[in-house]
């Protein structure tokens, strides 16, 4: 994706020069729209998986970009990391502290199908997107929030990373802390490929279910 300053009317935002779509791109979700408001693995790695399965993945960044941009690598200037779990999706960046990026946000949820977001709980209707306001503009959205902890308990506004819940559950001192005799993270990320792996199955049901009725032979 190649970052190009593209003036919006009444706004400040940079948007994402969008690639074309893979040509003959073709799946049980082809012809629905995803808005990927998430970061890092988890989120992403998800809506990757639904693209996969032939839907139209929008990934919408903050001016700062994903976090997982920066992560150590060996290609200048790119994070293979990144990469990997943002391939064919188109992206803008979008500012949604301010007005004229929650006004185009708005637009895009109107003709999109899916929102997927991992923001902790209370942020979203600090930004104004929470399911509520998301669903009055656009009623057959399937609107996807992963969290850390939940929606409902003690630990419920803290950011989870599998690092942490791998300390907080004791994995890291499972097979492999015990043969290195000290913790030790357990790779690849348990939570970064199980929880998207979860979304992709509940969200393919709903578009299926939900707007699709299933073609009779003859």
């Amino acid at each position: 994706m190649t970052d190009t300053p593209h003036g919006l009317q009444g706004s400040r935002e940079k948007t994402t020069a969008p690639e074309p779509a893979p040509p003959g791109t073709h799946g049980p979700l082809s012809g629905v729209t995803v808005l990927d408001l998430s970061g890092y693995i988890a989120g992403p790695y998800g809506c990757t998986l639904l693209g996969d399965l032939g839907a139209a993945v929008i990934k919408i960044e903050p001016p700062e970009g994903d976090n997982l941009r920066h992560y150590p690598s060996t290609l200048a200037r790119e994070s293979r990391a990144f990469l990997g779990v943002n391939r064919r999706k188109r992206g803008i960046v979008l500012d949604l502290k301010q007005p004229g990026g929650l006004a185009v946000l708005r637009r895009l949820i109107e003709g999109a199908d899916v929102l997927v977001h991992n923001f902790r709980p209370a942020v979203p209707a600090r930004l104004g997107i929470d399911y509520e306001r998301m669903k009055a503009i656009n009623p057959r959205l399937v609107y996807c929030a992963l969290t850390g902890y939940g929606e409902t308990g003690p630990l419920r506004d803290r950011a989870g990373y599998d690092q942490v819940l791998q300390t907080m559950t004791g994995i890291c001192v499972g097979v492999l802390g015990l043969v290195r005799a000290q913790p030790h993270r357990r790779r690849p990320s348990g939570e970064g490929v199980t929880a998207p792996q979860r979304a992709r199955h509940a969200i393919r049901p709903s578009r299926l279910g939900g707007w699709r009725r299933p073609r009779r032979r003859p």
